[in-house]
């Protein structure tokens, strides 16, 4: 008796084992993702919902959506909460043009993962395709709250609204702006920037970061009345920015500007001692290793066409070296015709004053305030030496209109 039942329980556990083989070698090529995409394969795996996920893809992908429908129904139907084969089968309805069952499969999928992030992004898409806007844009405000794939958001948000910044401010949530705003910025769109910053402006007043950034960019981008108009109202200058060298440079907007010399042969810095006035100064320093261009300290200014205007600073200079020193000049921004340089330093002086006239051209409101030297012709052309330069001032000079002129005119000729 017990031989016997020894003997029954090997042929059961044989039985058992032998089932177990057969059941879980499919599971290999599930777990490996390895697939032959036959027929029979897909026969012999219709109980694994995966398997019959791979197969509609390779399906898909062969522009076959009737097989790749078929086989994500099937592994939906043996697993209701794979969202991917969901979603993956209302694509291929739409491609089948049956838009309405990818709308009720979306509406579904939707529903059911309503505070999900994982499938936001996939659903935002297909619901772009079949023009289900209350979703598309549900999901778009769901996806920006996350700060989750916000460029590709805003920018399929804005393609599918054509490109109307007017209408795209409309479905945006008003925390979304400030994103919109530097998505627009981002790819140069200057005219639907200024569309955005009046929707920010009225909702709530913009952080200061995003207001001088934004100026930058109108800048940069030759809207010099609006850049201006944010950049004094942010930062309370009128005139010229930080013209003492007082705060740190900014190298924003109307701020001055500058960048770094990686070889070397010239150094800015601001400096709290030996100043004409206040408690900074700007000390440039040519170290005498190249015959160098120097153009690397700016400012841009705004001012009146048609209109003289004087520019007077302050500056000295200790061993400069060569016949081309450092001098200041300005130059239109946004139009041509204008250019004036002042006098050029180059030796030891002490703190002086100088002084440039010009006029702006009818056609120009912006001009660049620089510190320029031009390379030397001459064999001893590697300049050497500091300069300082500190208290800059820009005024308007009173003139004389046309009209006024004949009226004088007419007096003396009268007298």
């Amino acid at each position: 008796m017990p031989t016997l039942f020894r003997i029954l329980i090997t042929a059961i556990l044989s039985i058992l084992g032998c089932w177990t083989f057969y059941y879980n070698w499919p599971q290999r090529s599930v777990r490996n993702d390895s697939y032959t995409y036959s027929d029979e394969e897909a026969q012999h795996l219709r109980f694994y919902p995966n398997a019959q996920y791979a197969h509609g893809m390779h399906a898909w992908f062969q522009q076959q959506p009737e097989t790749a429908a078929s086989f994500f129904r099937q592994a939906v139907s043996q697993n209701a909460l794979f969202l991917d084969a969901w979603l993956r089968l209302a694509e291929t309805e739409a491609a089948m043009g049956r838009e309405e069952k990818a709308k009720d499969i979306l509406t579904f999928t939707t529903d059911m993962t309503d505070q999900v992030l994982r499938w936001k992004w996939p659903q935002m898409v297909l619901a772009s395709e079949l023009s289900m806007e209350k979703c598309f844009y549900r999901n778009t405000n769901y996806l920006l709250s996350h700060k989750v794939l916000e460029q590709d958001a805003l920018q399929l948000l804005h393609t599918h609204l054509g490109g109307e910044a007017s209408a795209v401010i409309t479905v945006l949530e008003p925390a979304h702006l400030t994103a919109y705003l530097n998505w627009l910025m981002q790819w140069g769109m200057t005219d639907e920037s200024l569309v955005v910053w009046q929707a920010m402006a009225a909702v709530a007043e913009p952080e200061k970061e995003t207001a001088v950034r934004y100026a930058h960019f109108l800048l940069n981008h030759k809207r010099i009345t609006a850049s201006m108009g944010i950049w004094q109202k942010y930062t309370g200058v009128d005139g010229m920015t930080n013209p003492g060298f007082e705060k740190d440079i900014t190298g924003r907007a109307f701020d001055w500007r500058h960048w770094g010399e990686k070889d070397g042969n010239w150094k800015l810095k601001r400096v709290d001692h030996d100043t004409i006035e206040g408690d900074y100064a700007l000390r440039i320093t040519f170290n005498g290793q190249e015959n160098i261009s120097f153009q690397h300290i700016y400012q841009i200014i705004v001012a009146d066409p048609q209109q003289k205007y004087r520019l007077m600073y302050a500056w000295k200079s200790r061993s400069i070296t060569t016949d081309q020193g450092p001098f200041v000049e300005i130059y239109g921004y946004d139009g041509k015709g204008l250019y004036q340089a002042g006098p050029m330093i180059t030796g030891t002086h002490g703190w002086h004053k100088a002084s440039i006239e010009f006029d702006m051209p009818e056609d120009c409101r912006s001009a660049v305030v620089r510190l320029r030297r031009r390379p030397s012709k001459r064999f001893d052309s590697k300049i050497r030496g500091k300069v300082w330069i500190d208290d800059f001032r820009l005024e308007k000079i009173e003139t004389i209109s046309t009209n006024e002129v004949i009226i004088w005119r007419q007096i003396k000729q009268n007298t």
